[in-house]
């Protein structure tokens, strides 16, 4: 099976990153559209813990949330979560809780930590290495369109001129050479 060639790819992974990149800014885009229509938001410290789930309690009020409560040591928290998460969790589970950066009554405000759902909190964080690709791809590009590099230039002597510059006549020095004009001239 042929390969395909360098610029289709390097074309490929460009078409590839910036789709990245626009999918990362059209979910802030929404997010923080979401954000400003919402006169009930408020902004809280995202977080990261460990807790131990005490129980599952259905939020009636809501069709999208139900409450978890669980413990983190002594302290005992409530939890607002998605109902598809909230079904997965068991009493006396142990799991990692990341919490959204804001809170509202309508959407979770605490969501179990996975790298898909930290991608879809934090979109920003695509962002790096998306430009990473970006300047490997820039390096590429320079890389394929440089000149190619001037042919190596090798000079061969043969035995015969290294024996006819041994058999040559010196040339004269300096002085001898001065001696023999000034003699000309007269």
């Amino acid at each position: 099976m042929p390969s395909l060639p360098n610029a289709t790819l390097r074309w490929t992974a460009l078409v590839g990153v910036w789709v990245l990149m626009g999918a990362v800014l059209w979910i802030t885009l929404v997010q923080v559209f979401l954000l400003a229509l919402n006169p009930f938001c408020h902004l809280q410290r995202p977080g990261i813990s460990r807790l131990e789930v005490v129980s599952v309690d259905r939020n009636a009020e809501s069709q999208i949330t139900d409450f978890v409560t669980a413990r983190q040591g002594e302290e005992t928290r409530v939890l607002t979560m998605s109902k598809a998460e909230a079904s997965g969790l068991r009493e006396f589970d142990d799991v990692w809780i990341m919490d959204a950066w804001y809170a509202d009554g309508l959407r979770p405000t605490q969501y179990r930590l996975t790298p898909l759902r930290v991608l879809l909190e934090y979109p920003i964080l695509l962002l790096l290495p998306a430009a990473w690709a970006l300047w490997r791809l820039r390096k590429a590009r320079q890389k394929a369109e440089a000149a190619p590099p001037p042919p190596i230039r090798r000079t061969f002597t043969d035995d015969f001129h290294l024996r006819a510059q041994r058999f040559a006549r010196p040339e004269p020095s300096q002085g001898e050479a001065n001696e023999t004009k000034g003699e000309k001239a007269e």
